[in-house]
């Protein structure tokens, strides 16, 4: 069950990726009379609905399984892209959003406490990492592969020119839905005597509470958070057209950055093995803070372009080890559940900046840079993050 599990998890998270059109979408926006605050505001709506569904989905995928929590998740999606077809206001794009949030959040604490539980026992937390990296891997793949078919159907980013690129996300996100049918639910996440509702959420608190490693782990996911995809969506297109780049080289950078991260992602665990945990991690968290900086220093259409596409490889390096460190501290019967706290917590804090930022980016998209990287290592050294403790495993 291990690998077919893992295999269809990673099948799945590649349909939900393959957006053919996003790396226009704020192009397309734009030329249809939104402003960059509103559409922050839009990315605002989506991270704060996974906000306000994180617990209430994590603790249905602990209660149902997470199978159906995953399949959910990938048919909210899929509706999402089908209403965008039609969207042509910005109350449209709102509703959407609002859509897109819950889908998301229905796979948030479940893929991975699916992932996790369908390990085998011995050496877990060194297996997570392995098996996440693949799964963010192919989850940036997908946006290699999207950009690049999405920009030549696109072409010069008329509005029309969407409407086939959508439809072959929707078919995309179907074949990824049929796809869910055929998971296994993990042993440990079935029978009569799951814990209530309330049990869950309570235990999940008591955890972060109670927890020192876990709470500060959660501490430095929530304030190093890298804004990636306020990055990719808002700043870093109407940036690189600013700096001279056409809609097809922007096309092109984010699928080269997303190249990049496959492989980032993929192979983050070597660069802990080589460096060890605390350096790693440290290193991880600080970098791309040191890029935003370099970013609003830099001009012109190649420097932009390669620290772009540098920015979006190496930004959420630490997503698969931080992804096991977290599983390895949490028990399987309330996994999904402690995870999605986790994940609200990261999404109110993305949810509060990203339209701070896009507020400093239309006045100077510079400005807005030196703040997000002025923050991430700002709080990575409040939180010492070059003391974190090389130990991670605790009795769970």
């Amino acid at each position: 069950m291990t690998a077919g599990n893992i295999n269809k998890v990673i099948l799945i998270s590649f349909a939900q990726r393959f957006h053919l059109y996003v790396h226009a979408y704020a192009l397309l926006l734009l030329a249809r009379g939104l402003t960059l605050l509103q559409i922050s505001l839009i990315e605002s709506v989506v991270i704060g609905s996974i906000f306000l569904m994180e617990v209430p989905t994590g603790i249905l995928a602990d209660r149902l399984g997470r199978k159906w929590s995953i399949a959910t998740s990938t048919f909210l999606l899929m509706c999402a892209e089908f209403i965008f077809l039609f969207a042509r206001s910005f109350e449209w794009y709102i509703g959407i959003a609002l859509l897109t949030g819950t889908g998301f959040a229905f796979a948030s604490g479940a893929v991975e406490a699916l992932v996790y539980d369908s390990l085998p026992a011995d050496d877990r937390e060194d297996a997570m990492k392995r098996a996440m990296g693949r799964l963010n891997s192919a989850s940036q793949i997908a946006f290699v592969i999207a950009p690049l078919l999405g920009g030549l159907i696109i072409g010069d980013a008329r509005a029309e020119n969407f409407v086939p690129a959508i439809a072959l996300t929707v078919a995309a996100l179907g074949i990824g839905l049929l796809v869910c049918f055929s998971l296994r639910e993990p042993a440990t996440t079935t029978g009569d005597e799951r814990p209530g509702s309330l049990s869950l959420l309570r235990a999940g608190i008591v955890l972060l509470a109670t927890n020192q490693r876990l709470r500060r782990l959660t501490l430095l996911a929530v304030f190093s958070a890298p804004f990636t995809a306020t990055l990719v969506t808002t700043l870093a297109p109407p940036y690189l057209v600013q700096n001279q780049a056409t809609p097809f080289v922007v096309g092109l950078t984010l699928s080269l950055g997303s190249l990049l991260a496959a492989v980032t992602q993929r192979y983050a665990w070597k660069l802990e093995a080589w460096l060890g945990q605390a350096r790693a991690v440290a290193l991880l968290i600080l970098l791309p803070g040191a890029m935003y900086w370099l970013l609003a220093a830099a001009a012109g259409p190649v420097a932009t372009v390669l620290l772009v596409t540098f920015m979006y490889g190496a930004n959420d390096m630490k997503a698969p080890l931080f992804s096991a460190y977290q599983n390895a501290l949490i028990s399987s019967e309330n996994r999904a559940t402690a995870l999605s706290l986790i994940n609200m917590f990261v999404s109110l804090f993305i949810a509060i900046g990203a339209p701070i930022y896009a507020s400093l980016a239309q006045t100077s998209l510079e400005l807005a840079f030196v703040t997000i990287g002025a923050v991430i290592v700002g709080s990575a050294l409040l939180l010492r993050v070059h003391r974190l403790p090389q130990a991670t495993v605790e009795s769970s």
